[in-house]
């Protein structure tokens, strides 16, 4: 079994390889080149922009540095290729991963001595590093690392630091900037990574050069302008032109001569890319609007590996990239020539589900050395799918994880429940193909934290397109119907964990997923009548909402009594009769997710029981109180206080978000926003929210029903785009429940706003 971290291929006596016989190589190079003519492309894409390297003698000396927390598995590429070019040029530079020496020392001191009280690098954890919960929790136990590192660059005496920033690398790499500064001023300040692509990204005054964008051109740009002496007075912000693309071919080699490869989890392992961008324009996707499309050929891709693999012994390849098969002619010719040259390599990375992707070409790149896709499955409603803009049916997907089975290339997926236009059908439609799947050499589910609007996406950039609403509430987006807001989210979130959670000891191969002991223990009871209950599920369509309206004028309300119901039902329909009792409230909630969601405001136990047959009764408690948000920052005397505020990101110019706005087609202008007029609406809207709108409600419920028929419900598996799944007219059964209590005690929606009228 291939586990989804690639552990159980570790080989800690790193050697390089034997190296063939001239003779050999020469043949085998002959081969390859054979063996990839039909899928290679002859040239490279045209209109790329090339990085040239000119080496000198060079005074200027530079000091990599990626502090925690990222992933700890195998040296970071990005900085790997960029001192390699920095070194061609003749500058001397040295990479120093803190990330992987503060991950050991999680291992080895931090969690057994309980210096921790939570788990870090799980993605369940990341939001951990963010604010007072790093300064807190984290800052305390990592420091002496970090003092250690500045006190290795004050002896380095480098002419500059440079820091590649992540959202949760943000706070200990301020931190080690201000030590910097503070012990010696000269030496110079740069940072570049992901976060730094942000429009919201600050720069602060200790900071001397920011790079947005790929790095490598603005990179020596920024050098050779330290070398000849100019000193910057205020941060020099170095941004890539919008429509440049960096040629990725013919780049000098990534250079690891400063990392020690036993430090990682996969010491046999690198990463690498075999392309940079997306083919794809996912409308929740920030990254693919980082930058354009570009491929790279199979053969400079091979003389970067195969000299890794004979001088290091490189045997594992994660590729980094936004998707492995962008270009799936390509990637057949990446693995052909593996095969073709010998290389006994390994290869993994990021997907798209393809249905040209068919048994004969997965088995060719199964032969090269595929182990596993990553695949970004997202959703398996097709309505959802299609309002992601993923380009892909179903039907599709089901036939890639069968045909991965049958050539034994695993399967990690990548899940977003919540999305703004997904409803409890759509929802339990993952659910279902989840349960489908899990026999097809799934490996790891990445649950992630439910969708989060992110302004430089295509949703972000048009949500009322995508059910979004203008306002915040409480922090959090909510859909324009006022139907689904942050606690909507979080017990989706928290359901679907829980729904993995059966799967325990039903799969051939077992899925790993995020870490949320906590649930177990503190979220929920519940007993399955039979353990060994395993029945397989038909794709149906189902009417979720089976507590009636509270109120016409709380549809917040009326959607979240109902949202335990996919969860409650599929457990049925996969493992028989249970008994069981789901709980939230703030106490555990926040401890759990953080305030990602909004502020603690949601109380409810939901008890309920069933029988193998389908005979169900059910008790809930559910509670929702509007507070004032402790989180909203805003000044009560500027007049904007209360649960909305508005949300306007049409003016924001960097690169990501002018390419994300193109494709969102909003109706104002692309150039310049949003109207001061439009904006002054939003707010005379924002004041009318806040003065009449309130969702607090307390809901008691009592039913009961009979699922037992679940023929009637069965609908096809989606092949076809761009349409939902086949609508039924269905009962759902609620007309079977006898001696339902209903005690409600609500304050609603005093008045509807105007643009639900």
């Amino acid at each position: 079994m291939v586990d989804f971290n690639l552990t159980s291929l570790a080989n800690k006596d790193l050697k390089p390889k034997e190296r063939p016989t001239e003779d050999i190589t020469d043949a085998r190079h002959r081969s390859m080149m054979e063996a990839i003519a039909p899928y290679s492309k002859p040239t490279v894409q045209k209109n790329l922009t090339p990085v040239y390297v000119d080496y000198k003698t060079r005074e200027t000396s530079m000091v990599l540095v990626l502090c925690p927390e990222w992933s700890p598995y195998m040296p970071p590429f990005s900085l790997a290729r960029l001192s390699g070019i920095a070194k061609a040029a003749g500058y001397e530079t040295t990479i120093m991963d803190l990330n992987v020496k503060a991950f050991n020392l999680h291992n080895t001191d931090w969690v057994p001595n309980n210096k921790i009280p939570f788990r870090l690098w799980d993605p369940s954890a990341s939001w951990h590093w963010l604010g007072d919960t790093y300064l807190n929790d984290i800052h305390p136990v990592l420091e002496p690392l970090l003092m250690e590192a500045v006190d290795e660059i004050m002896a380095l005496k480098p002419t500059v630091v440079g820091f590649s920033v992540y959202y949760i690398s943000e706070e200990p790499t301020k931190w080690m900037c201000q030590e910097i500064k503070r012990r010696d001023p000269s030496i110079l300040i740069a940072v570049g990574g992901p976060n730094v692509h942000k429009n919201w990204f600050k720069i602060e005054p200790y900071y001397d050069y920011v790079i947005v964008g790929e790095g490598e051109q603005n990179l020596l740009v920024m050098l050779d302008e330290i070398e000849e002496g100019w000193i910057p007075t205020e941060a020099r912000v170095l941004t890539q032109p919008e429509n440049e693309r960096i040629n990725i071919n013919g780049l000098p080699m990534p250079d690891y001569e400063s990392i020690d490869f036993s430090l990682y989890e996969v010491p046999n392992g690198v990463n690498s890319e075999i392309s940079r961008g997306c083919t794809a324009k996912c409308s929740f996707c920030e990254e693919t609007h980082f930058w354009k499309y570009r491929q790279r050929k199979a053969v400079d891709l091979i003389t970067e590996l195969e000299w890794l693999y004979y001088n290091k012994g490189t045997d594992i390849v994660w590729f980094i990239d936004s998707l492995i098969n962008g270009d799936i002619k390509e990637l057949r010719a990446f693995a052909l020539a593996l095969k073709e040259k010998g290389l006994k390599i390994k290869f993994t990375g990021y997907a798209r589900h393809d249905g040209r992707m068919n048994l004969e070409y997965l088995q060719d790149l199964a032969d090269g050395g595929c182990i596993m896709f990553n695949f970004g499955c997202e959703s398996a409603s097709q309505k959802v799918l299609d309002d992601m803009h993923k380009g892909v049916t179903i039907a599709e997907m089901e036939q890639n994880f069968a045909d991965c089975k049958k050539v034994g290339i695993y399967c990690a997926t990548n899940w977003i429940v919540a999305f703004p236009t997904e409803n409890f059908q759509d929802y339990s439609d993952t659910m279902t193909f989840m349960w489908r799947m899990r026999n097809n050499n799934v490996n790891n589910m990445g649950l992630g934290v439910g969708y989060g609007l992110g302004p430089e996406t295509i949703v972000g950039q048009n949500p009322h397109a995508y059910n979004i609403s203008w306002h915040k509430y409480q922090g959090h987006w909510i859909t324009k119907d006022l139907a689904m807001g942050g606690p909507h989210v979080m017990t989706r979130v928290k359901l679907i964990h829980m729904w993995l959670d059966f799967f325990e000891g039903c799969t051939d191969t077992p899925i790993g997923y995020p870490v949320r002991t906590a649930l177990k223990t503190s979220h929920y009871d519940i007993k399955l009548n039979r353990t060994d209950v395993q029945k397989e599920m038909h794709y149906e369509q189902f009417d979720y909402n089976i507590i009636p309206a509270i109120s016409d004028d709380n549809p917040f309300a009326n959607q979240l009594v109902n949202e335990v119901w996919p969860f409650f039902r599929n457990l049925w329909r996969s493992r028989g009769g249970y008994e069981a009792e789901v709980r939230f409230n703030p106490e555990i909630d926040l401890k759990e997710f953080g305030n990602q969601y909004g502020p603690g405001q949601y109380w409810a136990t939901y008890k309920f029981k069933i029988s193998d047959e389908g005979l169900w009764t059910a008790d809930f408690d559910v509670k929702f109180e509007q507070i004032d948000n402790p989180l909203d920052e805003r000044d009560p005397a500027g007049g904007r206080k209360g649960a909305f505020y508005a949300q306007d990101y049409s003016r924001w110019q960097n690169n990501t978000v002018k390419r994300a706005r193109k494709l969102a087609k909003p109706t104002w202008s692309s150039d310049e926003g949003r109207s001061g007029q439009d904006f002054a609406d939003l707010l005379e809207e924002e004041v009318r929210l806040n003065a009449t709108v309130d969702f607090s409600f307390h809901l008691q419920w009592k039913g009961q029903g009979d699922w037992s028929d679940t023929e009637q419900y069965r609908v096809q598996v989606s092949d076809t785009k761009n349409t939902a799944m086949p609508q039924k007219k269905v009962d759902t059964g609620t007309e079977l429940k006898t001696g339902i209590t209903t005690v409600i005690d609500v304050n609603s929606i005093r008045r509807k706003p105007d643009y639900l009228l």
